[in-house]
C-alpha cells in the first residue's frame, strides 16, 4: 500500500465529483453563461491539486513557478518572444534565437527549453522552437511589460521579505517609507525608485494601462449606475460640473466615461504627476480631457466637483496616508452633491479570490500597503469623517466602486 506522501491529496470520490463538476461547467461555458469560464478555471485547478501528491505540489511551487518567472523575464532581454513571431512565425533554431542578443547559444537553449515546458512557446524539433498563441500575446506591450515591472520592482522585496520580517519582529508594515521595498532597495520609495528607472516606469504605465483595458470598466452596463448617480443632478458649469480622475495614469477611465456619456456637459480633469501628464499628452488623449499636474498629498485645486475618482490609488498607501489623501478631497466637497468614487479591490472577509489575496502581498512588497476587505474599507472611511453610500462590484477578482459622501 502506498504511503500517504505518495498518494494524491484528494480522495477518489472527491476527484470524481470534481470531474463531474467540470463536465457541467463545460456545458455552461459552451452556452456563454457569465462567469462560467472563471469557474471552470478554478475547478480545473482544484482538480490538479487533488490529483497531485504533496511532493508534486511542493516541487511545482519551488521548482516550476519561480523558474517559469525568471525564464520569461530573461526571454524579454534575449528577445526570444519577439524573434519567434518574425518571418510569419516560422520555427526558429537556437542559433536564430541567439542572433538578436548575441547571447550564449547554450543559455538561450536552456531558457527556451524551460519556456516550452510551460507552453509559453512550442518545441518543434531538437533545438528548434516556434511561437504559439501565448507567445504572440507576450509580444503585446501590456502583457510583456507586466512581467518586467513586477519582476524588477517587487522581486527583490519578496526575496528579502523573510529577513525583513525577522528584523521587524513580524509586524505588519504600516510605514510607506520603511517597508519591504526600502529594505531591498536602499531605503528608496517605490515611486522614487521608478523615477530613477525610466524603462521600468514605462513598463509600469503600460502594464497598468493594459490591466485596466482587460478588466471591467466602472462604466460598463451592470456595474456602477453612472447616469443615475452622476449625470442626473449635474450642475453643468464651472468646477461643480467636473469629474476629476486623481492619479489617473494615461486617462483611460475618462475616455471610457466619454464613450458611455456622450452628452456629458461637465469638465473632465485628469490629475497626475508631471512625467505621467507628459505621457498622457503624448499618447493622444481625447481633447475634452484637461490634463493637470497635481500631487494628491497637497490641497485639491478643484472645488465642489461632481465626483473625485480614485482608481488603485488608496491600495498603494497605508491607512495613515490614505487619510491624508481623503482629507484633501473632503475639504473641497460640496455636501449633498460631491462624491468620492474609490475604484479598488474589496476583499471578501471569507474565501477571497486568488487575485485579491495575491495583489495584497504585492502591495505589501511595493508600498507597505494593502488590499482591504469591506470591513476595513468601512473602518478607514469612517475614520475620515466620511460615509460609504454604497459598494458596486462586477465579477470575482475585479475591483469594486465604493461611493463615499460627506
Amino acid at each position: 500500500m502506498a504511503s500517504v506522501t505518495q498518494q494524491a491529496i484528494g480522495d477518489k470520490s472527491d476527484i470524481q465529483a470534481t470531474v463531474q463538476q467540470i463536465v457541467a461547467q463545460v456545458a455552461q461555458f459552451e452556452q456563454d453563461e457569465p462567469g462560467s469560464r472563471e469557474k471552470l478555471i478554478q475547478t480545473a485547478r482544484s482538480l490538479i491539486q487533488s490529483l497531485e501528491t504533496p511532493m508534486e505540489s511542493i516541487l511545482w511551487m519551488i521548482w516550476s513557478e519561480p523558474t517559469r518567472y525568471i525564464a520569461a523575464r530573461l526571454a524579454l532581454d534575449l528577445k526570444i518572444f519577439e524573434t519567434l513571431i518574425e518571418d510569419n512565425a516560422r520555427p526558429k533554431s537556437v542559433d536564430d534565437l541567439t542572433a538578436p542578443s548575441g547571447a550564449s547559444p547554450q543559455l538561450v537553449k536552456r531558457i527556451s527549453r524551460k519556456l516550452a515546458t510551460m507552453k509559453m512557446i512550442n518545441e518543434t524539433g531538437v533545438d528548434e522552437y516556434a511561437a504559439n498563441d501565448f507567445t504572440h500575446a507576450l509580444n503585446i506591450p501590456k502583457y510583456r511589460d507586466g512581467i518586467r515591472f513586477c519582476f524588477d520592482s517587487a522581486g527583490p522585496s519578496f526575496a528579502n521579505m523573510p529577513q525583513y520580517f525577522a528584523d521587524t519582529k513580524y509586524q505588519n508594515p504600516q510605514n510607506a517609507n520603511n517597508g519591504p521595498f526600502q529594505y531591498a532597495h536602499q531605503n528608496k520609495s517605490a515611486f522614487a525608485w521608478l523615477n530613477e528607472h525610466p524603462e521600468v516606469f514605462q513598463a509600469f504605465q503600460s502594464y497598468i494601462h493594459g490591466q485596466r483595458e482587460d478588466r471591467p470598466s466602472w462604466t460598463d452596463e451592470g456595474f456602477y449606475p453612472v447616469h443615475e448617480r452622476l449625470v442626473d443632478g449635474l450642475e453643468p458649469e464651472g468646477e461643480s460640473s467636473a469629474l476629476v480622475d486623481i492619479g489617473g495614469g494615461l486617462g483611460q477611465v475618462l475616455v471610457d466615461f466619454i464613450t458611455v456619456t456622450p452628452g456629458w456637459k461637465g469638465r473632465l480633469i485628469l490629475q497626475e504627476q508631471e512625467p505621467v501628464c507628459q505621457l498622457a499628452k503624448a499618447s493622444g488623449i481625447d481633447q475634452r480631457v484637461e490634463v493637470m499636474v497635481h500631487d494628491f498629498f497637497t490641497a485639491q485645486p478643484i472645488k465642489g466637483a461632481r465626483a473625485y475618482y480614485l482608481r488603485n490609488i488608496l491600495h498603494d498607501w497605508p491607512d495613515a496616508d490614505c487619510r491624508k489623501i481623503l482629507a484633501h478631497i473632503k475639504d473641497v466637497m460640496k455636501p449633498g452633491y460631491s462624491k468620492i468614487l474609490i475604484n479598488d479591490s474589496v476583499l471578501a472577509d471569507r474565501d477571497p479570490s486568488w487575485q485579491h489575496a495575491s495583489l495584497d502581498l504585492y502591495m505589501m512588497a511595493l508600498t507597505a500597503a494593502q488590499e482591504r476587505s469591506e470591513r476595513e474599507w468601512y473602518d478607514l472611511i469612517n475614520s475620515c469623517g466620511l460615509k460609504i453610500e454604497g459598494i458596486w462590484s462586477k465579477g470575482e477578482g475585479n475591483e469594486s466602486i465604493i461611493e463615499v459622501v460627506i
